[in-house]
């Protein structure tokens, strides 16, 4: 990270950033990638960024603008749409100001100017010769048109300022800060729309940057076309980040902090910088110690009360709904909703609850899904599964609706978050221990694993004692294999059952949706349902049904057809448990499995196409048909010949190669009928490679076959044929067909 200097202005202090560069924590790669955009090689025009609330977007931008603003050859342009400004066409005016103040304090590299709300005609004396030319006529022209009654053109007039300098040689970057407010906005002017319409359209480069729920929505009004324009995602800190950025804040604020009650900072308040900060700060300002989780929990409770983060909430809740009453009715609504035993509620039943003609409800439910305090499908509403906001909705519901005395609130809640402390920090200490399933599944790609990997008794038997080296050598000998599926999709288990919830810590089950054999059609679709075991010992059979059975529950509630049910125990499973995961065909490991087909799917993962210094690589097209594949037969046989390959292998090499064109040729659907190959020596081994767009080859393994054919079937002897005449054959699913790789050595491979 740069160092804070970088970033001051000429009395020592930030220009627009609002805390020093050292504590701007685990955001400087969404940062440079903003800086890039200054560049004149630069890739991408603009960015559409977006945050979730209250993850520090607007100090990125401010701490990306100290950065630019050293940067001589583009002006940065910093603004904050803002609901103060009331209608369209002021935003406008008041954007239009700024980045006149900002260009000419770029100019004279003065930042005084900034904030000095010199008016337009002092600014315009303070600007260069050569932008003087340009900017008196510019104003000349505002003048006219503000003095007019068309809103449309004076907001039009206000954006194009950038593309005005650009034509006049000064390229500029502009950095919209919150322009998810630009709805709440009045007139007859869309300016979110036009807003996003002028940076399509204009030779400067820009980020747009919001809520991440509006701001798509916005730029999607605007009918435009961004070209080389990239998304950047502002979400919560990452665990490392936001410790370190609760240690740095109390550190400078001199408020004496303990690892436990950082740690729990960090994992009650999920993350979130404003969140950090607002509790740093209280306890700077109460002179109260951050070091127990009493005095966190007493600090957590007065925010939640009063504090910046309770305001923040009930300044939403208030925008939302301004009058007391339709204040009330709506944090009935979000707490009844938030108890159900569905942990939804229709939309009908909102527009009930609240009294609101349907616009007016969908308008409501707009608003709280911007906010992300719910999540709105149009038919459903549900609770946004944050626990702060749920805390705070808890708290406002007994004080406004039911009414109840201040301080039997205050002091529940104290003794429940007391109780909860403990809790969330185990539950924590449990993810963070856990083996990631989730992240496992997803790396599943048509790889073949060791068999013993997902069956514990196979594994304890071989494996039980040996020595780590041993054990990874011995597993690449093995030969019986698990061809896992390509995996497309994965999510928590509660996601699709919520009742497992109750028994489950999300990160511990997983749901992944995949292909058998990277074959997308239905009869290969499958479902992998893992759940991980608490258990400090072998889980026992009863323990094992249990899980076993409540997957299986998962499965029929969501109607999977082809599901494969694997259950992992840190300790693995007794004689007994493996006994009834063989009878029902369901896959088991321990936390050493794990971690071991782990570590081989990274390797695997890991590994670029093989690039072998001086190999020789051929590539040839062959069109399908007219007995093409003699050509690239007489091909290979140069090539394997120049590698001083045997004569027999040379003919073995020769008719492999035949049997693959012949067999692509039969069932390609290419709309180019053509065949790709490529030949390369690797060492003391020829490796073949041949596809064609849109083929599935004949005997391919899939989940029906598994690689043999039915018996008296006459397909598929092509490649029964090439897997005897060559050492290795793999195929590689791609989008539009599959890949037949071949390999053969100079000598024959000894068996181990």
């Amino acid at each position: 990270m740069p160092p804070e200097t970088q970033n001051r202005g000429p009395f020592g202090r930030p220009i627009l950033g609002r805390i020093s560069r050292e504590d701007f924590i685990g955001r400087e790669p969404a940062s440079q990638r903003i800086i890039a955009l200054a560049r004149r090689d630069a890739t991408e025009r603009g960015l559409l960024l977006l945050a979730a609330p209250g993850t520090g977007l607007s100090e990125l931008l401010r701490q990306s603008y100290d950065e630019l603003f050293q940067d001589e050859a583009t002006p940065p342009i910093y603004f904050a749409w803002s609901a103060a400004d009331r209608t369209a066409s002021a935003a406008a005016r008041h954007f239009l100001h700024a980045f006149l103040a900002q260009l000419i304090a770029h100019r004279r590299r003065d930042p005084t100017i900034i904030d000095a709300h010199l008016p337009l005609k002092d600014l315009l004396q303070l600007a260069s010769p050569a932008d003087y030319v340009w900017l008196e006529p510019l104003l000349e022209s505002y003048e006219l048109v503000r003095g007019g009654s068309d809103e449309l053109e004076l907001v039009r007039f206000c954006l194009s300022a950038p593309q005005r300098a650009a034509q006049h040689g000064t390229h500029t970057l502009l950095l919209f800060d919150d322009v998810h407010l630009t709805e709440r906005l009045s007139g007859e002017v869309a300016l979110g729309a036009e807003l996003a319409r002028a940076c399509a359209h204009m030779q400067a480069s820009f980020v747009l940057a919001g809520w991440r729920r509006r701001v798509l929505d916005i730029a999607s009004a605007a009918n435009a076309i961004f070209e080389q324009t990239g998304t950047l995602h502002l979400d919560r800190l990452g665990d490392a980040a936001a410790r370190l950025l609760t240690e740095r804040l109390a550190a400078r604020r001199r408020v004496p902090l303990s690892d436990a009650a950082r740690d729990l900072i960090v994992q009650q308040l999920m993350g979130r910088p404003l969140f950090i900060v607002a509790l740093v700060r209280a306890a700077q300002e109460a002179e109260t110690a951050l070091d127990t989780f009493i005095a966190c929990q007493r600090l957590y409770v007065d925010e939640l009360m009063g504090g910046r983060i309770g305001r923040r909430f009930s300044g939403a809740l208030e925008q939302i709904a301004p009058l007391g009453t339709a204040r009330r009715a709506l944090i009935r609504a979000l707490y009844e909703t938030m108890t159900a035993p569905t942990g939804k509620a229709p939309v009908e039943t909102w527009q009930k609850r609240l009294g609101l003609e349907p616009e007016e409800t969908q308008r409501a439910l707009r608003a709280l899904h911007a906010h992300e305090l719910v999540n709105s499908s149009g038919t459903f509403v549900e609770i946004a599964d944050d626990g702060v906001w749920r805390d705070y909705l808890k708290i406002a519901y007994r004080l406004e609706v039911a009414a109840e005395r201040r301080a039997l609130v205050i002091s529940d809640t104290l003794l429940a978050m007391l109780m909860r402390a403990p809790q969330t920090m185990a539950r924590h200490y449990r993810r963070e221990a856990a083996p990631r399933l989730r992240e496992l599944l997803a790396r599943f790609n048509c790889q073949r694993m060791p068999a013993s990997l997902f069956h514990y008794d196979r594994f304890s038997r071989l494996y039980k004692g040996l020595e780590p080296d041993a054990v990874l050598a011995s597993l690449e000998t093995e030969t019986d294999l698990v061809l896992l599926p390509q995996v497309v999709h994965t999510a928590p288990c509660v996601a699709f059952h919520p009742a497992l919830e109750r028994v489950c810590e999300e990160a511990h089950c997983a749901v992944a949706h995949g292909f058998d054999a990277g074959q997308y059609v239905e009869q290969n679709q499958v479902v992998w349902l893992a759940a991980e075991i608490e258990a400090k010992t072998e889980a026992g059979r009863a323990l094992t049904e249990m899980w076993y059975n409540r997957l299986i529950e998962l499965a029929r509630t969501c109607g999977f057809k082809r599901f494969r049910v694997w259950l992992v125990a840190p300790e693995g499973f007794s004689a007994e448990a493996c006994e009834f995961l063989h009878e029902r065909e369901a896959y088991g490991s321990n936390r050493r499995q794990m971690e071991l087909l782990a570590s081989r799917l990274a390797a695997e993962g890991a590994q670029p196409p093989v690039e072998v210094a001086h190999a020789d690589e051929f590539e040839m097209v062959i069109p399908i048909g007219e007995e093409t594949e003699l050509v690239a037969a007489t091909a290979v046989e140069q090539i394997a010949r120049r590698l001083s390959f045997e004569p027999e292998a040379v003919n073995q090499i020769k008719l492999a190669l035949i049997e693959a064109c012949i067999n692509i040729a039969e069932h390609s659907l290419s709309p180019e009928r053509k065949i790709y190959h490529r030949f390369r020596a690797e060492g003391d081994k020829l490796v073949i490679t041949v596809w064609s767009r849109g083929v599935a080859f004949r005997g391919e393994p899939s989940a029906a076959n598994n690689g043999n054919q039915a018996s008296g079937s006459k397909r598929g002897w092509g490649l029964k044929i090439i897997r005897t005449l060559m050492d290795e054959v793999e195929f590689e699913r791609v989008d539009d067909g599959t890949r037949l790789r071949m390999t053969k050595y100079k000598r024959p491979r000894t068996s181990s």
